[in-house]
């Protein structure tokens, strides 16, 4: 019985048990972004004045999707915690410590077969250094507190149907300047993750009661745009034709609802 398994069976009834249903893909590392963020809302801990989320995930993968990651490993990990790091400071989750995200090979597991363990747990007082400022020791959640080791572990094993992705590449500073145009204005594309939506929250909000709440994002991708449906509930369209995902050409026309927006890349 491999490592994930156990770990399973010893939180049955703690956690959502597995959904029994395989891959027919690779793991993508698009969707393992949004696993470790919906993973967070599943396992946040509300205090008296913040919410808590977990900061460190351990991702357990079958050999062939392992084997394919870890050839990019550094570049993902970093891409996943630029991710979660954001995705918890748009919502107003607190992270005790910066986010840790670890690759691990669990051979019991097949190709798009994948499991998240999450722990929250804080940085060690005595570092002054880090970039988060370690909380004292009151305002811990006492779920973590009293965890063996001050951790709050859960774990989930993921095998729902995907489909195709192309691997998200890792973000990097690029001169590349993008802008959507449309009837509330233009938006700057500055950040290496928009999302737009008719939540408050998003970077973009759009007043459209056709588009979701958070319906799509816009990653930066070396010196490109690439436009990612987040399972919106009316979709996704890009010069009237549906997607999921796609690279943004100059003068694309973005159909989000009944709002229209013209993408445009400037030197």
């Amino acid at each position: 019985m491999g490592i994930f398994k156990k770990a399973n069976n010893k939180l049955e009834g703690a956690v959502e048990g597995a959904f029994g249903r395989a891959f027919k893909s690779s793991v993508q590392p698009v969707e393992l972004a949004h696993k470790l963020a919906k993973e967070m809302g599943d396992h946040k801990t509300v205090g008296v004045s913040n919410v808590y989320v977990p900061n460190e995930f351990d991702v357990y993968l079958g050999k062939d999707d392992y084997d394919h990651l870890a050839s990019f490993e550094d570049s993902l990990k970093q891409e996943l915690s630029n991710y979660v790091t954001a995705f918890a400071r748009r919502e107003g989750w607190t992270l005790v410590a910066p986010p840790s995200i670890e690759l691990h090979k669990d051979d019991d597991l097949r190709v798009g077969e994948f499991g998240i363990a999450t722990r929250t747990v804080s940085a060690p007082v005595e570092a002054p250094d880090s970039p988060f400022d370690a909380p004292p020791a009151s305002v811990v959640p006492p779920a973590a507190a009293a965890a063996p080791g001050g951790m709050l572990d859960q774990t989930v094993l993921y095998q729902e149907p995907a489909a195709a992705a192309a691997p998200a590449a890792a973000p990097r500073r690029s001169s590349a300047r993008g802008v959507l145009r449309g009837r509330q204005g233009d938006y700057q594309l500055s950040e290496p993750i928009t999302v737009i939506g008719r939540s408050r929250r998003c970077d973009i909000v759009l007043t459209d009661a056709n588009v979701s709440r958070q319906h799509a994002e816009i990653r930066r991708q070396g010196d490109g745009f690439m436009l990612v449906d987040l399972g919106s509930t009316n979709g996704t369209r890009v010069n009237r034709r549906d997607v999921k995902q796609v690279v943004l050409q100059h003068g694309d026309r973005i159909e989000l609802g009944t709002t229209e927006l013209l993408f445009e890349r400037q030197p």
